[in-house]
Parts: structure tokens; C-alpha cells; sequence
């Protein structure tokens, strides 16, 4: 081949872009576009509690089958191994469908269907909670005692300040007891199907992505999205100070409990801590 043929062939380097196309950017994108659909449709249909937690459902299996496209197994633990149970876990799931099963009784009852259909949903949670629960071990559990006590002290801590700030506390302990222990034994299976398995498992791995190192940026913004999130159903006498709110307090939390999950793989270690403070608030709420 000649020396003119080759000088054809010879490729000229060219300037990297100053501003390249970023994966990372593309992925908070859709994110924000799946979040934000989400909360338009609770704004629309003006959807209670129970009804918007139910949406999140189809949404979840949806984006990660058809988008993530990784068994849903692996929202519950990043590995996503196989789903095996001995009759031990097998009690432990039935144990814990004992609460969202009443729920779901009384949802009949009251003619609510969305409540059914929570309750339901949250007994089908049972399986995930002890498919993680099952393999948590010793650095897993201390994980999720430090986020439970670190995300319990920004939302309990709020929510007293605030009690203080509109009238005070009642002062009824029994109450506030006996609401806590219902509380958690309900929501303890719920995070496995809704909320805590849509921002942690799925929105945060989505996120994060294959970025090496912590990635604290997407860690908080998917956190300020879960906050944004609460908008349709965040019944608060807050006026336009709601929003700050919601995304300041969540992200706090939120933060630590990307950490647990992304440390760990395994979804109990923030979902634990998501039943424990929900169900602290609730406590809060009628002391």
C-alpha cells in the first residue's frame, strides 16, 4: 500500500466535548421523570394513603422488568439469590402477615378497598421481609441499629419540636406504647412492598448505577426525590413551607438509609429502620 493510501486512513484526534454525555445524568432523568409521573397521578386521582403506596406496586415491577430488567427478587437482596425457605422462615413469614392480614379484614369490613388491597399487598411483603431478614448477618445488623437510631432521632426529634410547638403532648403512654408495637408489626412487611422497595431497591440502585466510590450526589437526590414523593399524601399545616420540609427531613434520613442498603445489599437493613421510625411517629402522634 502506498505511502499517499495510508495518509488517508490516518485518524485525526479530536477534542473531547467540554460538557460529555453523563450516564449519571441521564439515569436522575428518568428518575425524576418515573417520580414525578408518580406524583402527578396521586395529585390527579386524588388518592388516599393506602391507594398511592398501592401504585408505587405496578410502577416498581414495571421499571425494574422492563427498564433494569433484573429479577424482582433483587430488590430484596442485590444479589438476588435463590428463594429457598425452611419451615422456620416459613413460620416467621406467616407470623408476620398476621397484622397486615388484619388490616386487610377491616378494610372489608369498612367497605375500603384500597386498605384490602394495602393489607394484601403487605402480607405478600412477609416473603421479602424474611428472604432478607433470613441472611442478615453481624455488620448487617449493626448497620441497621446505627441508621435506626440516627434516622429515629431526626424524625422523632422534628416531630416533638414541632408537638411543642402547636400545643404540647397528651401524655398518654399506654397509647403511645401499644401504637408503636402495632405499628411496627405492620409496617415491617410493607417496606418490602412498597415505598422502602421503590427508593432503596430500585430508584437508588438505578441511580447509582455501576459509579465507583460512594456517590453521595445521587445518594441525596435520590433521597430529595423520596421526599418530594410524600407531596400528594403530606398532610401538613406547613403552607409553603411543606415542600423544604419534606426534602430537607427525608434527605437527612433518606441518606442513611442508601448508605445501609448500598453497604449491605440487603433491604432489611433500611427497611427496618423505615417500620421502626414510622411507627415511632405514629407513637409521637397520639403521646
Amino acid at each position: 500500500m502506498s505511502a499517499h493510501s495510508d495518509s488517508r486512513h490516518v485518524q485525526v484526534s479530536r477534542p473531547v466535548p467540554a460538557i460529555a454525555f453523563d450516564g449519571r445524568m441521564a439515569r436522575a432523568t428518568v428518575a425524576t421523570a418515573v417520580i414525578g409521573g408518580y406524583i402527578a397521578l396521586g395529585f390527579a386521582f386524588r388518592l388516599g394513603a393506602e391507594a398511592y403506596l398501592l401504585l408505587g406496586i405496578p410502577i416498581t415491577i414495571g421499571f425494574q422488568t422492563l427498564v433494569v430488567r433484573r429479577p424482582l427478587r433483587s430488590l430484596w437482596l442485590l444479589q438476588a439469590p435463590p428463594m429457598t425457605f425452611t419451615p422456620r422462615s416459613i413460620a416467621a413469614a406467616v407470623v408476620l402477615t398476621i397484622a397486615p392480614a388484619i388490616v386487610a379484614v377491616g378494610g372489608v369490613r369498612d367497605g375500603d378497598l384500597a386498605l384490602v388491597g394495602w393489607g394484601l399487598a403487605a402480607m405478600v411483603g412477609a416473603i421479602g421481609a424474611v428472604y432478607a431478614l433470613r441472611v442478615m448477618d453481624r455488620d448487617a445488623v449493626r448497620l441497621t441499629i446505627r441508621t435506626t437510631l440516627i434516622t429515629s432521632a431526626v424524625l422523632v426529634g422534628v416531630m416533638v419540636a414541632y408537638r411543642l410547638a402547636t400545643g404540647g403532648f397528651n401524655g398518654n403512654l399506654a397509647a403511645a406504647l401499644t401504637t408503636t408495637m402495632i405499628s411496627l408489626l405492620t409496617y415491617l412487611p410493607v417496606v418490602f412492598v412498597m415505598e422502602e422497595v421503590l427508593f432503596r431497591g430500585l430508584i437508588d440502585t438505578y441511580l447509582h448505577g455501576s459509579t465507583p466510590g460512594p456517590d453521595r450526589a445521587s445518594a441525596f437526590y435520590g433521597s430529595a426525590l423520596w421526599g418530594l414523593w410524600h407531596l400528594p399524601v403530606a398532610f401538613l399545616a406547613l403552607g409553603v413551607l411543606t415542600i423544604p420540609y419534606l426534602v430537607v427531613v427525608h434527605t437527612a434520613m433518606g441518606y442513611f438509609m442508601v448508605t445501609a442498603w448500598r453497604r449491605t445489599g440487603n433491604l432489611a437493613a433500611p427497611g427496618v429502620s423505615h417500620a421502626v421510625i414510622d411507627a415511632l411517629r405514629n407513637a409521637v402522634a397520639v403521646f
